[in-house]
């Protein structure tokens, strides 16, 4: 059933309750096994992959030390809406039913605590019994993790491992996932009911409007509809703009695109434009504190329309039984029959050959505050800016790594992964794994995978780093340090121990983690490269450098940056952070 749904590398850690299942996905000439350092990495590694494929991601752990290690992981993927199959490898049914005193157990005789624990943070749990119905089980759970975009779990005891059941179900395909589509057929549905009220309440709204525009936020790319917010923007030339969850579900170089909104912590051109309008239609939105800039949405509820999975809204009235997916492409081909609306066309920042560019990003001040030639973060960002090309995939950690890319426009096709709303430190490096596995599947070899994480960050997740290279990845690693946690700092601390952190020999870590002994005589370099940089010129450089924009082999780059700089967006959030918190 995986293969069928195109599942192609399953991550996880052995154990000795699921050994014996490992032993077919290794026999399965269409299923990779990862194999990586721990459970939490592991279910990072899911996590970007199936960010990545847009598919259906498959982790695989043993009963309770395995699994509880992998829950971080996996209630990143249930906050964030990724589709996740978790299964448990369990001790025998018998062994369960006598209550046996076994290890990985709390010695209780309970072998069901930890499947609860699960069940409080995916969308369904199931435990295998019996062979009979097995499939039907397994089935109906994997259909969850594909409609809602969720992860499910599945405890598989070991007296199951070998054991047939009828295969004639899988001569009916379970539906495609959420993440794909609706096909170009669904904008010719007729509706009744209260979806037309809806469609034919949006179309007056928009006839009426004279500065419309469209707010593309997270749920429009989980759920598939990219393309179809594309029709709506081109059919009716209205000005578009992202939150920091949506950045880049929409070419970010279209001339219609306007920048990123996130409430008060906008540029305030961005702020003014998305506030003003008299009509704006939000596509998929999840208000969480850093995507709306600690709840400062400034939109009034009067001309907003949100299109959900679940739901639609209208200013206070609410459809609860219609979806983004069923709904939005019929009021994409009604809206393209009126007349554009292209007030704001370009109107949101200034641009250069097309693409926005970042206000104020040269900062002689900091130079002073610094030193001359210091690698600051107003220098950094637009100058990696540079570097991306069309098709990277992007990977920001949660740190002022993800907070300056804010206000830094993607290439074209570009793909932004970011973990804002539960910001878990160290979920990048597991995640580059499983994004640069699903790039490598999906055979397009131009496009190349760069992580974007800081030097506190890397400590949580860096084994990974060898599975990389045992898997012949070659990600671009950019290793912001800066001493310390400086995330944390901004928000409180500045001076305290307590954010500070054992500094590593960056320069010796691809070949710690890589064999003792090459498989050739080819030199180390030629396989992985390690660079220092610590001036702008350096930087400069290195980027330019047409052999190291390849990507051929993994690449480690450590830029030293100094401490107490931040990004814009990062000094502004930590403010709020603050308040929130009540320390300031």
């Amino acid at each position: 059933r995986l293969v069928q749904l195109n599942v192609k590398t399953v991550f996880g850690v052995p154990g000795d309750f699921n050994l014996e299942m490992l032993d077919y996905i290794e026999d399965c000439e269409d299923l990779l096994w990862a194999g990586n350092a721990n459970e939490l990495n592991a279910a990072y590694a899911a996590d970007g992959y199936a960010r990545v494929s847009k598919g259906l991601a498959v982790l695989v752990t043993t009963f309770g030390v395995g699994e509880i290690s992998a829950l971080n992981g996996v209630a990143g993927m249930m906050a964030e809406r990724l589709p996740l199959l978790h299964i448990v490898g369990m001790p025998s049914t018998k062994l369960q039913s006598s209550r046996a005193l076994l290890h990985h157990t709390l010695g209780d005789g309970r072998f069901n605590e930890f499947e609860l624990m699960s069940g409080q943070i995916t969308a369904h749990t199931a435990r295998l019994q019996r062979a009979e119905g097995a499939g039907e089980l397994i089935d109906e759970l994997i259909k969850v993790a594909l409609k809602e975009c969720r992860p499910v779990y599945l405890a598989f005891p070991t007296d199951l491992n070998h054991v047939k059941i009828p295969a004639d179900r899988l001569n009916t395909l379970l539906p495609s996932p959420a993440s794909s589509p609706p096909p170009a057929s669904a904008a010719d549905i007729t509706l009744e009911g209260p979806a037309k009220e809806f469609i034919d309440k949006v179309v007056e709204l928009y006839e009426k409007a004279v500065d419309p525009i469209v707010l593309v936020d997270v749920f429009a790319s989980r759920f598939g509809m990219e393309d179809w917010a594309l029709q709506l923007v081109e059919g009716t030339g209205m000005t578009f703009f992202q939150t920091p969850m949506g950045k880049a579900s929409l070419d970010e170089t279209h001339p219609q695109y306007g920048g990123c909104y996130l409430g008060s912590n906008s540029f305030p051109a961005v702020q003014n434009l998305v506030e003003k309008a008299d009509l704006v239609i939000s596509l998929g939105s999840l208000l969480t504190d850093v995507n709306s800039g600690g709840f400062s949405v400034g939109i009034d509820q009067d001309s907003l329309v949100e299109f959900q999975p679940d739901c639609l809204k209208i200013g206070l009235s609410v459809y609860p039984s219609l979806s983004i997916r069923d709904v939005l492409p019929i009021l994409v081909k009604r809206l393209a029959t009126l007349s554009k609306k292209t007030r704001f066309l370009n109107g949101a920042a200034k641009r250069k050959n097309g693409v926005v560019v970042v206000p104020n990003a040269e900062d002689e001040a900091d130079e002073a505050k610094f030193g001359k030639g210091v690698i600051t973060q107003k220098y950094l960002w637009p100058r990696m800016q540079k570097f991306f090309q069309e098709g990277d995939v992007i990977l920001a950690e949660s740190g002022t790594a993800v907070f300056a890319t804010f206000d830094i426009p993607y290439p074209k096709g570009a793909t932004s992964l970011t973990q804002i709303l539960w910001g878990a430190i160290g979920w990048s490096v597991g995640a580059t794994l499983g994004a640069a596995m699903a790039v490598r599947e999906s055979k397009q070899e131009d496009r190349r995978t760069v992580l974007l994480c800081g030097d506190g960050a890397l400590q949580l997740s860096l084994q990974e780093i060898g599975t990389m290279i045992r898997q012949g990845l070659t990600p671009f690693l950019f290793i912001l340090n800066n001493d310390g946690y400086e995330i944390e700092r901004q928000i409180h601390g500045i001076t305290a121990k307590y954010n500070n952190i054992q500094p590593y020999n960056h320069s010796l870590l691809l070949d710690f983690l890589s064999p003792v002994s090459e498989n050739d005589d080819a030199p180390p370099s030629t396989k992985r490269r390690y660079h220092r940089v610590s001036t702008r010129n350096q930087l400069d450089n290195l980027l330019k450098d047409p052999e190291f924009q390849a990507g051929n082999v993994i690449q480690l780059i450590e830029i030293m940056m100094p401490r107490n700089d931040a990004p814009r967006t990062l000094l502004t959030q930590a403010k709020i952070i603050s308040k929130i918190n009540g320390t300031v």
